[in-house]
């Protein structure tokens, strides 16, 4: 599911212009190729600009982005994301601050999903495991009443 979102918000930030989005999709890209043919460099110039838009999706700090809300729908949904150091975490809601000194609060609910890395790995866990200090990427949805839908807690522990 998060990397669902994360193409959601790099497709959004591309199409739109809105900005970056503070998810990246990782990976590698393709190399290019030997070959001297057009046709055969093409997927690496393709290659080459998809891993320069990671590079700046990877220096985002926070982002708001809009979609559709499935497919054929005529409503929408505002998503939210922001990467930085946790100010204040509670069972409820947690407020994170970006370098830039952006602070967003969202709250925190039963559907609320997440993930810490445990060395270098990613595992489920809760919201209790959050501390004031972690570094963390939270993603969204809402305009001025923000939810999270997803937590990655990076600090290692």
């Amino acid at each position: 599911m998060l990397k669902k979102i994360v193409i959601a918000g790099s497709a959004a930030a591309v199409v739109l212009g809105a900005g970056t989005a503070a998810l990246a999709a990782s990976g590698s890209s393709p190399s290019p190729s030997a070959s001297s043919s057009a046709a055969a460099k093409a997927p690496g110039k393709a290659g080459k600009a998809a891993h320069a838009k990671r590079d700046v999706l990877r220096r985002a700090l926070h982002a708001t982005w809009v979609t559709r809300d499935g497919k054929g729908s005529t409503s929408f949904v505002t998503h939210d994301a922001i990467r930085g150091s946790v100010t204040a975490v509670s069972a409820t809601s947690i407020t994170v601050k970006a370098a830039d000194n952006v602070s967003q609060t969202y709250a925190v609910t039963s559907t609320t999903k997440v993930h810490s890395r445990a060395d270098g790995k990613g595992k489920a866990g809760s919201i209790s495991e959050v501390k004031t200090g972690d570094k963390v990427l939270v993603a969204g949805t809402g305009t001025s009443d923000l939810t999270a839908t997803r937590v990655l807690d990076a600090t290692k522990k």
